[in-house]
This record gives C-alpha cells, sequence and structure tokens, in this order.
C-alpha cells in the first residue's frame, strides 16, 4: 500500500533556508521549495520523520493538515472549522495553536490564534460533545496556523518544542548560541567533509561549547533526535508509533564515526562549566578537549591546520561596543601571528566588528543569530608568517597550543 502523500515543511532562521535544504537533501530527502525561513516538499510521513530525528538545522517540521480561503475572520474560522479534527485532536488532549501572519481581516496573531483555536474546539465540540483544554507552553497538540493576504494554512508541528533543545536540558550561558544555527553555521563552513578527512576543529572563545559540541556531534554521525523524549507528535493522533519505533531503532544502530581532534578554551571558568555539563549531558565528554586560557595566550594544536570557528561577544549583549572591539582585533592578531595556514569562520554582529578583525573577509554570509543581523566570515590565514603586531594591539602572550591533555 503507497503511504500518504503530504506537504511537508521545515523551518528555519531566515538566511539559512539554502543550507536546510542541502542537510535535508544529504539525508536522503527529495529537493524541497525554498521559501521565507522555511524549505518545503511533498513527502510521506516517513520523511517528516527522519527530517525530525536526523537534521540538526530545523527549527520546526510541519505537517500541513488544511489549506482555504481567509479573506476575513468569518472566513478564516469557517475555514479552520470545516476541517475534520477528531482525524488530529482529541478533547482529552491539550492544544495550543501558534500563528505567523496577516491580513485585512486579521492583524494581530494573538487574535488569529484564538479564532483558529474556538474553530478547533467548536468543530470537537460537535462532533464529540466535548472541547480540549489550552495549554500554550507544553501542549500534547501544537497546531501550526499560517496566515498570507487570501490564505491560510494549517499544520501539525511535529517537533513540539524547537529542535534546538538538544542539549541535555543544560542552560547555555548569557548569549547562547542556538544549536540549529551553529550546526548551519558548520555546514557553511565546510565542516563534515573536513571531519571526514580528520582535520581539527578549534573554537578559541569557546563561551557555553555550542559550537564545538555540534561540531563532535555531527562529526560523530549522532542522530540528535534521539536524545529527546518528547515529541509534538505524540499528542497528534495521525502518528504512527511503529514507523516511529523503526527509524529510532535504526538511527540507534548506527556504529558512531571517528572523532577528529576537537579542542575549545575561554577564559570563563562559568562558561566552561556549562559547556562540559552539556557535553556530558550529550556523551561528547570525551570527543570536545576545553581548557581555561585567555585569547591573548591562545595558539593551534599540534599537526595540520584545520577549522577555527568562534562566535566573539558583539558588545549588544554581553559587555560593551568598545571591549568587543578590542576583543576582535586581538582575535584577528591572534589569527595572523599563530593559525597559519588555518581557515576560520567568525561571527560578527555588526559591519564594524568585522573590520576592527584586521583581516580581509573571503566569503561573508548573513545570518540571524536571534535579532541581530551578523556576518558569517571566511577568513583564510596566510601559511607564511607576518611581521610584529599592529601597534595599537597588546602582543599576544606565550602560545600554549590547545593540545588535549595525555
Amino acid at each position: 500500500m503507497k503511504a500518504r502523500s503530504h506537504r511537508l515543511a521545515a523551518t528555519c532562521p531566515r538566511g539559512l533556508e539554502a543550507v536546510l535544504a542541502e542537510e535535508l537533501v544529504s539525508l536522503g530527502l527529495p529537493p524541497g521549495e525554498q521559501l521565507r525561513g522555511a524549505v518545503a516538499w511533498r513527502g510521506d510521513l516517513e520523511q517528516a520523520y527522519r527530517a525530525l530525528l536526523w537534521s540538526r538545522v530545523a527549527s520546526r517540521v510541519l505537517l500541513e493538515i488544511g489549506f482555504g480561503k481567509a479573506t476575513s475572520e468569518r472566513v478564516l474560522y469557517d475555514t479552520a472549522r470545516s476541517l475534520d479534527w477528531t482525524a488530529h485532536a482529541s478533547p482529552a488532549r491539550t492544544l495550543a495553536v501558534d500563528f505567523v501572519g496577516a491580513n485585512d481581516g486579521i492583524r494581530h496573531t494573538g487574535y488569529g490564534a484564538q479564532r483558529v483555536k474556538d474553530a478547533i474546539c467548536d468543530a470537537l465540540r460537535a462532533a464529540t460533545g466535548a472541547r480540549p483544554s489550552v495549554d500554550p507552553r507544553q501542549p500534547d497538540l501544537r497546531v501550526h496556523a499560517y496566515l498570507t493576504e487570501k490564505h491560510l494554512a494549517l499544520s501539525v508541528d511535529l517537533a513540539g518544542a524547537p529542535l534546538h533543545l538538544r542539549s541535555g536540558g543544560v542552560e547555555g550561558g548569557q548569549a547562547p548560541l542556538k544549536e540549529t544555527l551553529a550546526a548551519a553555521l558548520l555546514r557553511i563552513a565546510g565542516w563534515p567533509a573536513a571531519a571526514a578527512q580528520g582535520l581539527p576543529l578549534v573554537d578559541p572563545m569557546c563561551g557555553t561549547g555550542t559550537l564545538l559540541r555540534e561540531g563532535a556531534a555531527m562529526a560523530r554521525g549522532d542522530a540528535p533526535g534521539l536524545g529527546r523524549a518528547r515529541w509534538g507528535f505524540q499528542g497528534w493522533l495521525g502518528h504512527d508509533p511503529a514507523l516511529w519505533t523503526r527509524l529510532v531503532d535504526q538511527a540507534r544502530s548506527r556504529p558512531p564515526r571517528p572523532v577528529p581532534l576537537i579542542v575549545g578554551s575561554d577564559q570563563d571558568p562559568q562558561a566552561l562549566a556549562v559547556a562540559r555539563a552539556a557535553l556530558t549531558a550529550q556523551g561528547l565528554d570525551e570527543a570536545v578537549h576545553l581548557a581555561r586560557r585567555p585569547l591573548a595566550e591562545v595558539g593551534p594544536p599540534a599537526g595540520p591546520p584545520g577549522i577555527l570557528v568562534t562566535n566573539p561577544p558583539y558588545g549588544e549583549r554581553l559587555g560593551d561596543p568598545d571591549q568587543a572591539g578590542q576583543t576582535m582585533a586581538a582575535l584577528g592578531d591572534v589569527l595572523r601571528h599563530r593559525f597559519l595556514g588555518w581557515r576560520a569562520w567568525i561571527l560578527a554582529g555588526s559591519p564594524a566588528l568585522a573590520r576592527r578583525l584586521g583581516l580581509r573577509p573571503t566569503r561573508r554570509v548573513e545570518v540571524w543569530n536571534g535579532g541581530i543581523d551578523c556576518r558569517w566570515l571566511e577568513v583564510p590565514i596566510s601559511a607564511r608568517p607576518v611581521g610584529a603586531p599592529p601597534e595599537q594591539v597588546p602582543p599576544p602572550g606565550p602560545p600554549r597550543p590547545l593540545n588535549p591533555p595525555r
């Protein structure tokens, strides 16, 4: 019997649609249509489950269950009310509605969510005599409503909580980088291929270690969904438990790949403590080597040049802009004098910060980190030594290679 085809969509931050599309194809899914903040395709439930289980870039995976006109508040309600909600939701389970978009009839997302929720509850009460309770924090079923100028698309959020929540319940630091964004940045930097070649990965300002943690899990070939206990599809009546169990068993049976040298450092002991706890929660504590070290004392590990990735303070969330600029200048100085022949990828929170690096990027990728418009900069470092550091940047201290302890 042929599996039923659905319209599926995986969401992502703006600017990462091409990265997500490439990742989904690498997971064996068909090429999708790149939309604003999403990649959409037609596929069966198994493809949706594979995206949930294996994607590191996707924020959510949606399965469309209805589509219709929504030119006014009343038309929107009628479209939502007309669906057979008994095939998807139970009055005995809780419900929440996420609403995106606006038009002349619905100008506020809160009001749009309320009307969709009313339609679902009214439909279920008419069919069963009971209506579900609403739980906006941890519902059994989360419905995603997307409104355009004339139409409404209604989908089941198969993920539930966002897919970046995979650090074992360990909180990030003051300005954490989401795991999904970190994975996208690493894919842009070419880390999957570099890891397969056995090249090292270094982060000299690793903070709570998100880039290194994602890098190690990607290199090892982990399925990120294996660490999650609660899913959005568990409260959906269309869920196929046998199919999901089979895919999970397949993922668990895959042997891990060897992880190349991955090292990081930071001068903040509290951030490093969080990084170690998160690594331990994901079983990666032996795959990533951390050291407390100021930037000025960082040197490359022994061996061939590899990839350096880092997310320096922007000044908007941590510290002040002047301090952030000094840190960026010091980073540029360390790179040009210490990491000869390496490829560096640096997340800059503004063009002014990027200029303080003092190195010419060969590639700039626009990405959004929360509400901050950032640039992911590729900076190849020459293999030829340079002269003395500029006077305005303090010379770095004696280098201490980031080699793991014996």
